[in-house]
């Protein structure tokens, strides 16, 4: 049985060796791995942990920086400059008082030099002037100014000045580029970069011409009125824009101001790669070559202090005619546009000949008079003259004027004016409202006519009488006899007027219940008083003229039900006019 035998074989061997001989192997590896192994997890755990990973960059970022620097200032620049803009503009979103607190100490003095020089300026070119207007010289130079074409402030200055240096140029010596410029107040530049290079390519111009060394370079050169001083280092070139004729020492002093900037700019100079900036310090420096000298003046004692005063007196007579002119204009300018806003003035053109305005347009007879808005603007009838033609205006203001004139309304009566439609109020005559129903239509400007608010004042008398009846009766109250004999008066009273002004009259007479009751009992008991009324009135019935009968019922109360004495007076029957041509009722 070797199949046996084979199984039964291994039996002899012991089984813990292989575990013994892996624990041995484990043990060996870690003491050699072990601290290599630590020393991986240390690194790999300060490299996952962003807080110990920025303490390390920080402890660094000072050194590392300046060596960056050292190394390529420019690729360093470059890096930062986004984030520095982005951190500066951000700054100044939120608070732009802290920026400016910062900067005070530098742009506080250069604003204040820069004004402190243009005022200077300014002052010496006037005074001058003034000093040359109203004298002989200065009339010599107006002469001149008209023959030459130039302006007195330059002819002045043409005689008076004896230099000035009007632009400074730092330029690269290699390349041409401005490195800065600067300009004195008040004078006209061009672009800086093409006179730059207009001097390098003279320059390079002149040299391989006459085949002179690169020491020897072009000095000075001119242009019409300007002088150009050159002054050229071993790394830049100063040139000055001169107009008139500087002293020698001047050019001394281009000559120390270049080596001083050589000196403190020379690594600057020498890494020059088209940055400009770092040169921004030499500004203060550039300022102090622009000088500017005038002649001697003469003696105090030789002043014109006549003409001084002249010349003061003719101002203030300038600006006095100047403020009266412009305070004329300006009141002119509100006549013209109140004129143009008056209803029923309408100004087509104005034009000023013969010394008076002349206004040109249409007027309505009805619209005010513009002499007034003369007066309301303190100027004078005698400087304006009016050319306005007549015509009808349908302005709503001229038309309800119009309607006025024409109707001569009673002072019962109010009339206004909706949208083309006349409308009158209150109490006239019958004379005055059939003028009305007449007239009214032929009015330019009114389309129609609203007369139901109008009421007949020979008929207010009829229309304020009320005969009150018992509740659920249709017989009067007791003591209603001396009333409705009035009503008959009144009402015959109104016949004969109708017919003397060719009228017809028709008298309503409206019946009315208070509010108790079923409502169409009501309106039958309303109807029934005002036949009553009706047939105690005229019993054969009203002989030139009509009596309309109606009952309303409770729908048209006289007054509020909150009292008996109220609902005692809806108990009632009322009376209405109504005139109309007597033509009209045929």
């Amino acid at each position: 049985m070797p199949e046996q035998a084979q199984r039964r074989a291994p039996a002899p061997q012991p089984v813990e060796s292989p575990a013994r001989d892996s624990d041995s192997y484990e043990e060996l590896r870690h003491l050699i791995v072990g601290p290599e192994q630590r020393g991986i997890a240390e690194i790999r755990h300060r490299l996952d942990d962003p807080d110990r990973r920025a303490g390390d960059v920080s402890s660094v970022l000072a050194e590392a920086i300046e060596l960056r620097r050292r190394g390529d200032d420019a690729a360093l620049a470059d890096a930062l400059a986004p984030t520095i803009r982005e951190t500066l503009s951000d700054s100044v979103r939120k608070d732009p008082h802290e920026l400016a607190d910062a900067l005070f100490p530098v742009m506080g003095p250069a604003i204040r030099k820069s004004i402190t020089e243009t005022l200077r300026s300014m002052l010496e070119s006037f005074n001058t002037a003034l000093e040359q207007s109203l004298s002989w010289r200065g009339i010599r130079w107006r002469i001149e100014s008209l023959r030459t074409g130039r302006s007195f402030a330059e002819i002045v200055l043409m005689h008076s000045l004896l230099y000035r240096v009007e632009q400074v140029f730092l330029i690269h010596r290699e390349t041409g580029l401005v490195l800065n410029h600067v300009v004195a107040p008040s004078i006209s530049t061009q672009d800086p970069t093409l006179v730059a290079g207009m001097l390098s390519a003279i320059q390079q111009f002149v040299q391989d011409s006459f085949e002179s060394p690169r020491e020897e370079t072009l000095g000075s050169l001119t242009v019409g009125d300007l002088q150009v001083w050159v002054e050229q280092g071993p790394h830049a070139v100063l040139a000055a824009v001169i107009r008139g004729h500087a002293p020698a020492s001047y050019r001394v002093s281009l000559a120390e101001t270049l080596e001083g900037l050589e000196e403190n700019f020379a690594s600057s100079l020498s890494a020059f790669k088209g940055d400009s900036s770092p040169f921004r310090a030499t500004t203060d420096r550039l300022h102090s070559l622009l000088e500017t000298q005038y002649r001697e003046k003469h003696a105090p004692s030789k002043k014109p202090r006549l003409a001084i005063a002249a010349g003061i007196l003719v101002l203030v007579l300038l600006l006095s005619w100047v403020t009266y002119v412009t305070v004329q204009a300006r009141r002119w300018d509100n006549f013209s546009r109140s004129l143009a806003s008056h209803p029923g003035i309408v100004v087509t053109s104005v034009d000023k000949s013969g010394g008076r305005w002349h206004v040109h347009g249409f007027r309505d007879p009805l619209a005010d008079n513009p002499a007034g808005e003369l007066y309301r603007e303190h100027l004078a009838a005698t400087d304006a003259a009016f050319d306005l033609s007549p015509f009808y205006s349908l302005d709503s203001a001229i038309i309800l004027r119009r309607a006025n004139d024409l109707l001569k309304p009673p002072p019962t009566v109010q009339l206004s004016l909706h949208e083309g439609t006349l409308v009158a109020e209150g109490a006239a005559s019958s004379h005055w409202i059939r003028k009305l129903d007449e007239r009214a239509p032929l009015i330019p400007g009114v389309s129609s006519l609203d007369d139901s608010h109008l009421r007949n004042e020979n008929a207010a008398a009829l229309e304020s009488l009320v005969l009150t009846f018992p509740l659920g009766e249709a017989t009067l109250d007791r003591g209603q006899e001396a009333l409705l004999a009035r009503a008959r008066e009144e009402i015959l009273a109104l016949r004969d007027l109708a017919a003397a002004t060719g009228q017809t009259v028709t008298v309503s007479l409206v019946g009315h219940t208070d509010s108790t009751g079923v409502e169409g009992n009501n309106l039958v008991l309303s109807r029934q008083r005002a036949d009553r009324v009706s047939s105690l009135l005229f019993p054969g019935g009203f002989p030139g003229g009509a009596i309309e009968r109606s009952g309303v019922g409770p729908s048209q109360p006289l007054r509020p039900e909150t009292t008996e004495e109220g609902r005692h007076l809806n108990r009632s029957v009322t009376f209405l006019v109504h005139f109309a041509p007597a033509t009209s009722a045929n």
